[in-house]
């Protein structure tokens, strides 16, 4: 308990500014003699502690701040079980770290690791870190993943029928890094580069995949080198209760950037965060992503996923092009319980102008789900959603933060 007072109060007492306080200031002694006990104390300290102790006193005397307006940092372990037709058991965990720095401008940086392994011996890890500069100024996210994992293949279109699933084995490295360049107010400059190096060691022994018909299907390397630009008005990461997030990246892969296969992309993300009273909120979201060139099949845009196009399997319907939209209602139940429902859609298509058409099929995404607020000073949660889409398709999905 008194750990942190003795620590201010040295701080507080190394400042060279002549103040006291607490036992210090009823001392009668003459300033000399103050001075010298000091002086000699000092040395004898300096003479007798080990170097490494020597250094922590050296720190703690340098350290100014009060302990409130210090950087805060708090970490949890998550667990993880699962089970899929593909992998049998699955289980795992995630180490979830956030920073949240001094001052109230700075937005929190974050430290992720997650590893799973399955009954089959397949597995897959990552870690991540995402970091932001003093006011905003710079954000880094760096990313490295292995895997050997199963994922589900359907073919392109949006009408390949459940029948057509056939599960394929990436194995091998992804890993990216973005920046972002604050240039004016919410206004940010993007660049990234995007690498990736799979082999498909495993494909159904009836698969279009084995046939080698499909582009990408025996895995190779892929390059993207990225840029954009960014106008990030939210008043918070995580989860956000007001502001815009408009996102405009494009992307080029090509032999000079490290790429087996040529091809470009192009993602527009438009969001916005409307709060309807205490901690309830609106939120919606548009995206459209573009593909040209002769991109590999898992590098297509894809329906399904924890983040839109919820209740449908990773991939289940991919094209070269994608239009989605999505609205979310957010809202606290009691203490740190929340909930929220869902709705939106969307759709794949082989040519862009299709998006706007009326030919495509319209691919629906709702359902609701739980909040748990893991660190309430950054907003930090843990969600589970149940989604459902066209054909009876549903999917529970468990990860940290909004979906968007």
């Amino acid at each position: 308990m008194e750990r942190g007072p003795r620590a201010a109060h040295v701080a507080f007492n190394a400042r060279g500014d002549g103040r006291r306080a607490g036992p210090l200031a009823v001392r009668t002694r003459h300033p000399k003699e103050i001075v010298m006990r000091r002086a000699v104390l000092a040395l004898a300290a300096a003479a007798l502690l080990p170097a490494e102790l020597r250094a922590q006193v050296r720190d703690s005397l340098a350290t100014t701040a009060p302990a409130e307006a210090r950087p805060r940092a708090r970490a949890v372990v998550l667990p993880y079980v699962g089970s899929a037709p593909e992998t049998g058991f699955q289980y795992g965990a995630t180490l979830f770290r956030v920073r949240q720095p001094a001052d109230s401008t700075t937005r929190p940086s974050t430290a992720q690791l997650f590893a799973t392994y399955t009954a089959k011996s397949q597995a897959r890890a990552f870690a991540e870190i995402d970091h932001w500069t003093a006011r905003n100024t710079w954000r880094w996210i760096a990313h490295l993943e292995w895997q050997r994992f199963p994922l589900p293949y359907y073919g392109s279109g949006d009408d390949t029928p459940a029948s057509a699933e056939e599960t394929y084995t990436p194995r091998g490295l992804l890993a990216f890094a973005t920046v972002q360049r604050r240039v004016r107010g919410p206004l940010y400059a993007v660049g990234g580069y995007r690498f990736q190096d799979f082999d498909v060691v495993e494909t159904a022994d009836d698969g279009v995949l084995r046939l080698g018909g499909v582009v990408g299907s025996r895995g190779g390397r892929v390059g993207q080198l990225q840029g954009g630009a960014l106008w990030d008005s939210r008043d918070n990461v995580f989860a956000p209760y007001r502001g815009l997030f408009v996102q405009a990246t494009g992307s080029v892969a090509a032999a000079a950037v490290g790429s087996r296969y040529r091809f470009t992309r192009t993602v527009v993300d438009a969001r916005r965060f409307v709060r309807v009273g205490d901690r309830r909120v609106v939120a919606l979201q548009g995206v459209v992503e573009t593909t040209g060139g002769t991109a590999p099949f898992d590098q297509l845009s894809l329906v399904g996923g924890s983040s839109y196009f919820r209740g449908y399997a990773r991939g289940r319907f991919r094209d070269r092009h994608l239009a989605s939209v999505q609205a979310e209602y957010r809202a606290p139940v009691v203490g740190r319980l929340g909930w929220a429902a869902f709705a939106g859609g969307g759709r794949v298509t082989p040519r862009v102008g299709d998006l706007a058409g009326d030919d495509a099929r319209f691919l629906p995404s709702y359902g609701a789900g739980v909040r748990w607020l893991l660190f309430p000073r950054t907003r930090s949660t843990v969600r589970v959603d149940y989604g459902r889409g066209a054909d009876g398709q549903s999917g529970l999905y468990v990860a940290l933060n909004e979906a968007f």
